[in-house]
């Protein structure tokens, strides 16, 4: 199992056996040297900056943190997978890139949550409350502009292997818009694995499919099904909305429809999905357009029983371009250990996009660069992966293990990252 998804075990077995119970056999008075901590005056304040945009009603945190009376009985468990780092997880390594909304505590704010359980977790004057965050509808980045969605429900089966099943949805736009923040909301967390979102200009894929498939939308394994004419983005466990900087956005054409690609996992009951898509537009003039570029090894071959196998990609920026990156998404499955990224300038110079050194399947993620790094032409972007094809990778689907290759099935491989990017 995991870091994080101990973490979240661990969180979820402590709270359903002692619950509330187990909460109140907390000292109840504070033994702190110095001034007391409280929920009401520093450790809500913590929550809202690194925990509750996951901890909130609907959202992936297994349970919410907004409230006193939410985050009681969790206090034990809060404190062992803060003190252990597990909680919050952000997977790049410091120092290794500068990113926006680092969701890494300080050690000053580990022990004051350390302080504040071990002095019997005290609630604190109501008037130091700060002022709640609110998640309309639970969007994270408040209403959307515009909510897109399947007609209906799509039924995902109790067994058998992956899906991918694309929905092709009109945005009814009647004239170019520019999109500046995208976030999805996946209608069933227990069986949505991700999502990626693709623009159709022509309207094409309003005619795949299959006669007779009762079920919303169209089997679309290996790709949507037809030549897109752009990209959004996409979704997977870990990912958080973004609004983009100033002046930048994703153009979307009138009359254009989004092909929502899902990736689905039968989890052993059938289950019912409705994935909504929530879009915010440019309300100011847009001067770049925001693209991205996939740096990948599709010809990987990861050995049966190699433990520390290295997969390498590379893409070098042509003469006639320049640009910068605003963002970077590592993918791989679950044999992936390790990825780095660097960009190596034409004299030499090395900086470093991202180092992921505990790669987890199930808490991915697009990180944003505090500001633009520079991709002048010839800089030369390198990948390096590492995979565990061992034994002793307690992530192999496979047992004994086998050879491995690329593939869109979640028991294949994936090397790639993809580069948010501008051109200058």
């Amino acid at each position: 199992m995991n870091r994080m998804a101990l973490s979240l075990f661990l969180c979820a077995v402590l709270s359903s056996i002692f619950g509330t119970a187990f909460a109140q056999r907390l000292p109840t008075r504070s033994r702190a040297v110095g001034a007391e901590v409280t929920f009401n005056n520093q450790i809500v304040r913590i929550f809202q900056q690194q925990c509750q945009v996951c901890h909130h009603p609907g959202d992936i945190g297994p349970f919410s943190l907004m409230s006193y009376r939410e985050a009681l009985p969790h206090a034990r468990s809060i404190k062992a997978a803060t003190q252990a780092q597990h909680m919050p997880p952000w997977k790049p390594v410091p120092g290794y890139g500068e990113f926006l909304d680092v969701r890494r505590l300080t050690q000053h704010q580990i022990d004051l949550i350390a302080r504040w359980v071990d002095t019997g977790a005290p609630e604190g004057d109501p008037r130091e409350l700060p002022r709640p965050l609110s998640f309309p509808d639970q969007w994270t980045l408040g209403v959307p502009d515009l909510v897109i969605e399947p007609d209906r429900d799509y039924f995902v089966p109790a067994q058998g292997g992956d899906i991918y099943r694309c929905f092709s949805i009109p945005t009814q736009l009647l004239e170019d818009r520019h999109v500046v923040g995208l976030e999805v909301r996946p209608g069933n967390r227990a069986t949505v694995h991700h999502v990626l979102l693709f623009q159709d200009a022509l309207g094409l894929s309003a005619r795949l499919g299959q006669p007779g498939d009762a079920q919303p939308g169209y089997n679309c394994f290996g790709g949507p099904g037809l030549m897109v004419t752009g990209g959004f983005g996409g979704w997977a466990p870990g990912n958080q909305p973004q609004i983009l900087p100033s002046g930048i956005g994703i153009r979307a054409t009138a009359g254009s429809r989004v092909v929502m690609q899902i990736h689905y996992h039968p989890s052993g009951s059938s289950q019912a999905d409705r994935t909504r898509v929530g879009l915010w537009f440019a309300r100011e003039p847009i001067q770049k357009d925001y693209l991205f570029l996939p740096i990948l090894n599709s010809n990987l071959v990861i050995p049966a029983g190699a433990a520390r196998h290295t997969v390498t990609a590379s893409f070098t920026i042509p003469p006639f371009l320049s640009a910068q990156a605003l963002s970077i998404t590592p993918h791989m499955h679950l044999l992936g250990r390790e990825m780095r990224l660097e960009a190596i300038y034409r004299d030499g110079s090395r900086r470093p996009l991202v180092y992921i050194d505990d790669w987890d399947f199930q808490w991915q993620g697009t990180y944003y660069y505090k500001e633009p790094v520079p991709l002048p032409a010839g800089t030369r972007i390198e990948l390096t992966a590492v995979y565990d094809n061992s034994p002793a990778n307690p992530r192999n689907p496979h047992s004994p293990p086998k050879e491995v290759r690329w593939g869109e099935q979640t028991t294949d491989e994936m090397c790639i990252a993809f580069i948010g990017f501008t051109l200058n």
